[in-house]
């Protein structure tokens, strides 16, 4: 077990060596700890013992068994820590020569997170790893310094802190029902429960901090928060969350709302953004069905869509670290002084690599997408809406795909500023091999499944079915390339619509288009400023409790101005989390006895 752990523990040496070692030293210290997360890897995959560890002991563990700091070999967290180090491992050799050293300690503290809360045998430990991942994961956002990315920043780190309160509030009442900090289903708190771990699983409207975050972030470091931040959700909703229609639902509307959103988007790692959430809404819809085969079917797509998502970030970073954009438009119609030659002759391996993970992430036979959509699919057969969103959802992300592909790589002809590292293109070129590997044995992955689901996937209606979803996508963005080119916001789409339908048809259809198009503006208009006001005014009831040099009689020369609302809740969080663990360690009657309970 000490082996597994080896990701939470290391970091505590390590992240500190990356940032004040030279160059050449810290570059090869990161590849041994590379080399030793893929040996964790294939180790989790080989088959490990369950045994439980405990680092921290104290009374109160001596007296309930549980203590702050344990962890055990879960089955449904094996296959989520295979994931995590996995990818992981990927994403640090793909920045090996271009994170800065912050990026990689911090990317560090992030994977320690994520296996912390993989393998955490209680809701103490489980919170506290839960946090660690949200403040890292955020820290990896403000590296990257500017103005817009310190922006988004913080609004992602509300949300999480939010959601961090949520949990420890659910907790908290599961402990008074229950007696035990045990990790298992609430028996009290369940709402709160869901909508802590539904915004770290970006749960619909609570998703909005994906698309505000990753894109946000240095390009390598979106590659580590793609495999992390919303696939710990995914594992706490199979761990802790009660299944039931309503989670499956929740699945399947995330699907299919994000890949229209996707749609729209006009630059790569946005769109990509969108379609973490619409992935996610399938494991989530997996693990909500709560059969066996759904939630094999969930996991498993778990660790293939960390493997290529990761693979579809890496692309794109090649993208922006060649070109200096991102922007569909502008690598489509570069100006006359910027334009080159087609990109995809410039970096081949990137392109290849695009090509891969779109073919995976569409379910295409012979990829690992398609193995587990294939369970997937299996899982939700005849369970109405939830195969129909999800099918539909499937054609969604194969059109948007082919946009992805066609304007970012294929038609792209913006000018190269300077060629991918070995270190990106040979991480792209393995993350390809895994997504094609297991995708054609299907079966190596078999051990890891908690249920021992089969993955007999290959049949004549399966492939069929797949390729008729896939096909589909294509005949649609061949026959809406154009509007797909220029309709980035839905105004604008409706708006060429209008135009076009006005050609073809009565005036009627393009008044009515238009009319459309106005109702559609206004209650998107009505919508943001909604949101605008209710995140100024949580914005400003919490700065209020800011002091100010010279405002206050106590504080005339302490400046702790910068410490905002966000920076509050961390306070309070862990603040909570301390008082009660000393709290119980010293036998203190923290809760009211109620004599009809």
């Amino acid at each position: 077990m000490m082996l597994v752990l080896t990701p939470v523990i290391a970091p505590v040496i390590v992240a500190p060596a990356l940032i004040f070692l030279p160059e050449r030293l810290r570059r090869a210290l990161l590849f041994l700890y590379i080399s030793m997360l893929a040996y964790v890897a294939v180790y989790l995959l080989s088959g490990a013992e369950a045994e439980s560890v405990t680092l921290l002991s104290s009374a109160f563990q001596e007296r309930t068994g549980i203590s702050f700091l344990s962890f055990t070999l879960h089955p449904y967290s094996r296959i989520a820590a295979f994931g995590f180090t996995l990818v992981v491992a990927f994403g640090l050799l793909y920045g090996l020569e271009v994170a800065s050293p912050a990026d990689q300690a911090v990317a560090l503290g992030a994977l320690a997170g994520a296996v912390g809360v993989a393998f955490a045998d209680n809701y103490l430990t489980f919170l506290f790893f839960w946090e660690v991942l949200t403040l890292t994961s955020t820290a990896l956002i403000f590296l990257k310094g500017t103005a817009a990315a310190i922006r988004m920043a913080w609004r992602v780190l509300f949300l999480q802190l939010t959601g961090g309160l949520f949990l420890t509030v659910g907790i908290i009442m599961h402990y008074h029902a229950a007696g035990s900090f045990a990790l298992a289903a609430p028996q009290a708190g369940l709402l709160f429960f869901i909508l802590g771990i539904g915004v770290k699983a970006a749960f619909l409207p609570l998703h909005v901090w994906v698309p505000w975050g990753y894109p946000s972030a240095p390009f390598p470091s979106s590659v580590i928060l793609a495999a992390l931040c919303t696939k710990v959700g995914v594992y706490a909703a199979a761990r802790v969350l009660p299944p039931g229609e309503g989670i499956a639902l929740m699945g399947s509307l995330m699907a299919i709302v994000a890949v229209t959103f996707a749609l729209l988007q006009s630059d790569l790692r946005r769109l990509l953004s969108f379609h973490i959430v619409s992935q996610v809404g399938y494991m989530i819809a997996g693990v909500g069905l709560g059969s066996a085969v759904g939630v094999d079917g969930g996991l498993l797509h778990l660790v293939n869509h960390m493997i290529y998502k990761a693979l579809l970030f890496m692309s794109a970073g090649a993208v922006i670290y060649t070109t200096g954009t991102e922007n569909l438009h502008d690598l489509h119609h570069p100006p006359k002084e910027e334009s080159g030659p087609a990109l995809w002759r410039v970096i081949p391996i990137a392109t290849a690599g695009a090509l891969v993970g779109a073919l995976a992430i569409s379910g295409t036979p012979l990829f690992n997408g398609y193995v587990s959509k294939y369970v997937l699919k299996k899982a939700a057969h005849g369970i109405s809406p939830v195969e129909t969103l999800l099918l539909l959802a499937g054609v969604g992300t194969s059109l948007s795909f082919a946009k992805f592909i066609f304007f970012g790589f294929i038609r792209a002809r913006y000018r190269s500023l300077r060629l991918p590292t070995v270190t990106m293109q040979v991480a792209i070129i393995l993350s390809a091999a895994s997504c094609i590997i297991t995708g054609v044995w299907p079966s190596l992955l078999e051990n890891l499944l908690p249920h021992h689901t089969h993955l007999h996937v290959y049949s004549a209606s399966g492939v069929t079915t797949a390729l008729k979803i896939v096909g589909s996508g294509l005949v649609i963005f061949a026959l809406t390339a154009k509007l797909l080119e220029r309709g980035i916001h839905a105004p604008a789409a409706l708006n060429s619509a209008a135009a076009w339908l006005g050609a073809a048809l009565p005036r009627f259809g393009a008044a009515v288009l238009r009319g459309m198009d106005k109702l559609f503006s206004l209650a998107l208009s009505l919508l943001g400023s909604l949101a605008r006001a209710v995140y100024r005014a949580a914005f400003n009831a919490f700065q209020k409790l800011d002091y100010r040099p010279g405002q206050s009689k106590v504080f005339q020369t302490i400046n702790i101005s910068n410490i905002d609302f966000d920076m509050m809740l961390v306070v309070i969080i862990f603040g909570a989390i301390a008082f009660l663990y000393l709290a119980m360690t010293l036998n203190i009657q923290v809760f009211y006895h109620n004599p009809l309970r």
